[in-house]
């Protein structure tokens, strides 16, 4: 096999339920800043940056999350080289497949590097090793290459990968592979040795990864391959077709494939890696003071201990509990022991069979222009702040339900209102009667801040009908006018 480029093809589509209620449908946990400056997938991202390994990543994720992992890759950075749409999560399998067939037209010795968007890793330079490892077993097998991460303990809340043989720097084929486990089994399983965590990355030639679903998931390879001839392509941008993409298996990759072919070896990785799926994880990352309390934001604690407390917006105060998990936001507290995080899952299906709009989305979200967060809402009524970063604009639209009234607070905001255009400074006011097409420029150097006051039958976010976008974003899925 000759030398050839290695492409970070990064999966970016899941919602992260266990992880709520800072993690939510419309800002999933890998574009959570999970108590650091960078999100997960910005930290993968940085990651796969050096061009001396890595050609520039591919990104599969929901076409609701294209505008958030762009912005993010641009604050990161991070050139990315094409964005991969999907209609809607179908697991890691079809996702998988749908990069390989895109790339077709590149040499088919290219190696694609898979790698999850929402995993810590603390040695990047030991990654980096296995990584090099890995390049070089796939080289001499021709086999799909698997990381297996070092265990430390029985954990259930992993798969597992067995070895043949013990994975060296030579690695070693796969015998199978192992569905979260029990504790009596996870505890055997190291016992016996040979055995790590199934940490979901893979590396192999983009054609080997076509020839293993064609062999072991025909059907889904088909559908992606329809798919693809009759999707759509934009400057930076494809979207499969999704009428036949939802027609794909909802299947892992390993359920699909690994656990069929005999063209897998493993390699061992021993680099602080956590897939942070649940809070406990977060406690295990975290920062712990000298009562093994793990706390962020504002939040106090008086005799409690190896706790977890996130605050996003209000204070936390903990007096004399041990081992629990307290995280609020703004809309929503989760309290729940630590050894029953993985069940938040279980409350997470029945917020959604509530039809609980805490579970989709924050009362404040960062959008490409600035942020807004909303303060509070009633009966025809609903008040945001609203910060428009230097050289940020709103998209030209207008509401087909609401009236808006903005007051500046901070800066100096260009505001356009059908034919008038006028500048407004702290204290100045402008009122947007309901259908009237409207946006906000901010042409200075200082953050525009300002207080939005809606007023009207329904006050969605989704009542938006964007005429212009400097950000490229499709327009809101849309109301009916007579809704």
């Amino acid at each position: 096999m000759s030398e050839n480029k290695i492409i970070p093809v990064i999966l970016s589509g899941g919602v992260g339920t266990r992880l709520w209620p800072i993690s939510r449908v419309d800002t999933p946990k890998q574009f959570c800043r999970l108590a650091k400056e960078d999100s997960l997938f910005q930290t993968t991202l940085k990651r796969v940056s050096d061009r001396r390994h890595y050609a520039s990543p591919v990104i599969v994720t929901g076409a609701r999350y294209k505008t958030t992992a762009e912005l993010q890759s641009i604050e990161a950075g991070v050139s990315i080289d094409r964005f991969i749409c999907e209609p809607s999560g179908r697991n890691t399998a079809p996702a998988i497949a749908l990069a390989a067939v895109l790339m077709d037209q590149g040499d088919a010795d290219d190696l694609l590097l898979v790698l999850p968007s929402d995993h810590r890793i603390a040695n990047g330079a030991a990654f980096q090793t296995s990584i090099d490892l890995a390049v070089r077993v796939c080289k001499e097998t021709d086999d799909i290459v698997t990381l297996g991460v070092q265990p430390t303990g029985p954990e259930t809340g992993y798969g597992y990968i067995k070895a043949q043989s013990k994975a060296s720097e030579n690695g070693s084929k796969v015998s199978r592979f192992v569905e979260k486990p029990t504790v009596s089994a996870a505890e055997a399983m190291l016992a016996e040795g040979g055995h790590y965590w199934n940490a979901g990355i893979f590396l192999g030639r983009r054609d080997r990864f076509i020839q293993e679903l064609r062999s072991c998931s025909p059907l889904l390879l088909n559908v992606v391959m329809r798919a693809v001839r009759r999707g759509a392509k934009d400057t930076d941008s494809f979207a499969p077709h999704a009428g036949i993409y939802e027609g794909a298996p909802s299947i892992s990759f390993d359920h699909a494939v690994m656990e069929f072919t005999d063209r897998v070896s493993v390699v061992p990785v021993d680099a602080g890696w956590n897939d942070l799926g649940s809070f406990d994880a977060m406690h295990d990352v975290g920062e712990a003071d000298g009562d093994g309390n793990v706390l962020n934001g504002d939040v106090i604690s008086s005799n409690s201990t190896g706790c977890l407390a996130v605050s996003t917006d209000r204070m936390i105060a903990l007096s004399d509990v041990q081992d629990m998990v307290v995280i609020a936001t703004k809309d929503a507290i989760l309290v729940t022991p630590r050894d029953k995080t993985q069940s938040v899952k279980t409350l997470v299906a029945d917020l959604e069979q509530q039809s609980r709009k805490e579970l989709v989305s924050h009362l404040g979200e960062d959008r490409p222009w600035g942020r807004f967060d909303s303060l509070d809402r009633g009966e025809g009524h609903q008040v945001k702040r609203i910060m428009v970063k230097p050289a940020g604009q709103l998209s030209l639209q207008y509401h087909y339900h609401r009236a808006e009234h903005w007051i500046v607070v901070a800066g100096q905001a260009t505001v356009t209102v059908d034919e008038d255009v006028q500048v407004l400074g702290p204290g100045q006011n402008v009122y947007i009667p309901q259908g009237a097409v409207h946006r906000l420029e901010n042409f200075t150097d200082e953050p525009v801040e300002l207080i939005e006051v809606q007023l009207g039958s329904y006050l969605g976010e989704d009542d938006i009908v964007r005429l212009e976008d400097v950000y490229g974003r499709e327009p809101e899925p849309q109301i009916s006018e007579a809704a």
